[in-house]
């Protein structure tokens, strides 16, 4: 088994690549062409940490992919990243262990930025030019290159709890697009048309009466049962609601509190976003339509990475 580092590939990946491969992998979700099962979530509650484990195989694909990711967000204290994690490629004629991709919460985090990309290619309003970044972390600073890569985007807001962090990555995307630090949540919220929320909160951030018509809300923080970013009327408001799997948000996600406070039922989910990679399912189809997408990670995202990176890499 070869390991790689993650010197190898950071940074070696195109958001347009990702994004094509990201969309690659949801269509095969949705057109029955990926076999994975449901994610594994260890909680920690004492320790205020959490493993997750996803794996999935893309039909025609050369591996199957394991991917196992950590959060422990007492790390931040200590000094250390709050996200740590690893690949495992299985050679897919034989089963034997081919590649282990040290990336270290990179490539989580680039594929999850990656789908955000994707829910705002088939949900954002097109003319829309600015947007609104909620969190300043390690996936936050990536979902912001994302919105850049995606959107025709001029000015980008960002929040965060701690103002000190989103004064931070202003000053690092500074050179890229006009970004400045928003002093409230709920007027930036009112003030935008696009806003991604990409934290690690227990309690709801966005809510149900900041939003107007013709907003679009990506939430991309909750991929565990405690984490929720949007309030459950948020849901309820929405004209589409798009879900990554519905099995997963169910159980994870936004919608998960949202069924749980009985503001929405399982019949008002819009559909999946592999529906719409796979032209099932329209996007936007009005300016005044408010839509958000809930994302809580799923197996082809990693399978569909892992796969660029080997072939951008010649493995």
């Amino acid at each position: 088994m070869r390991v790689v580092p993650l010197e190898a590939f950071r940074d070696k990946l195109s958001f347009a690549v990702a994004v094509h491969a990201v969309e690659r992998g949801f269509r095969a979700l949705a057109l029955g062409e990926a076999t994975l099962p449901d994610p594994m979530v260890v909680e920690l509650a004492a320790r205020q940490a959490e493993v997750h484990v996803k794996a999935a195989y893309l039909r025609g694909a050369r591996h199957i992919v394991l991917k196992l990711a950590t959060g422990f967000y007492k790390n931040r204290a200590r000094g250390l990243p709050s996200g740590d994690g690893l690949f495992l490629l299985l050679d897919a004629e034989t089963g034997a262990p081919d590649l282990l991709l040290e990336e270290h919460g990179y490539l989580t985090d680039f594929r999850t930025a990656a789908a955000v990309a994707l829910t705002l290619k088939y949900l954002a309003p097109k003319d829309a030019r600015d947007a609104l970044l909620v969190g300043a972390g390690a996936l936050a600073r990536l979902t912001a290159r994302a919105l850049i890569a995606e959107m025709p985007l001029e000015r980008l807001t960002l929040w965060n709890r701690t103002p000190e962090r989103a004064a931070a990555l202003a000053q690092e995307l500074a050179p890229l697009v006009a970004t400045h630090v928003a002093p409230t949540l709920e007027h930036a919220v009112r003030d935008h048309r696009v806003i991604v929320t990409a934290t690690a909160s227990t309690t709801p951030l966005v809510r149900a009466a900041w939003v107007t018509a013709g907003m679009h809300i990506t939430s991309v923080g909750t991929g565990s049962p405690e984490k929720v970013e949007l309030e459950p009327e948020v849901l309820s408001k929405a004209d589409k609601l798009i879900a990554d799997r519905v099995s997963q948000t169910e159980r994870y996600g936004n919608l998960h509190h949202a069924l749980a406070a009985g503001a929405i039922t399982p019949r008002q989910v819009y559909g999946e976003l592999g529906d719409l990679a796979a032209g099932r399912l329209a996007g936007r189809e009005t300016a005044s339509e408010i839509t958000v997408a809930d994302l809580t990670g799923v197996g082809v995202q990693d399978a569909a990475i892992a796969q660029v990176v080997v072939e951008v890499l010649g493995l």
